[in-house]
């Protein structure tokens, strides 16, 4: 049934609806906010330290599991000047998290535990990775 919004006889959709920053924003919402989303198998990743990487909505997310052997996910930035933590698509961390651009360093929890050049009274507990929410299902 035509629309206001659309010619009668249209066959496609006006072009605004493939270029508006709005439309796509509201499209990310709705498809990706309000239900869960499988990544992945959770044997990808056998041993703590052990990640791989998946898009979601345009962000990089790590999936690992940390020491305790808990499945956990981080968006893929390194919270000191928001550089890509991983660049391959699978690996092993050796028991932490590094940046390679200034060497901070996160625990496979994703707290912060070193960050070079760090002024006093910096407080690491303040700058863990940013998590993103994970569960196994079935």
């Amino acid at each position: 049934m035509p629309t206001s919004e659309t010619p009668t006889g249209a066959t496609t959709l006006p072009g605004r609806y493939y270029t508006d920053p709005d439309f796509f924003r509201e499209e990310l919402e709705r498809f990706y906010c309000h239900d869960w989303i499988c990544v992945g198998r959770i044997n990808r990743i056998p041993k703590p330290g052990d990640y791989f990487l998946r898009e979601v909505a345009g962000e990089s997310i790590i999936i690992t599991r940390d020491g305790n052997d808990s499945l956990r996910a981080f968006f893929n930035v390194c919270r000191h000047r928001g550089t890509r933590i991983c660049a391959g698509s699978e690996g092993h961390f050796p028991g932490r998290i590094q940046c390679g651009y200034h060497g901070w360093t996160y625990g496979l929890d994703g707290s912060l535990i070193g960050a070079p050049h760090a002024h006093d009274g910096f407080c690491r507990e303040d700058y863990p990775l940013n998590r993103v929410h994970a569960d196994v299902w079935d």
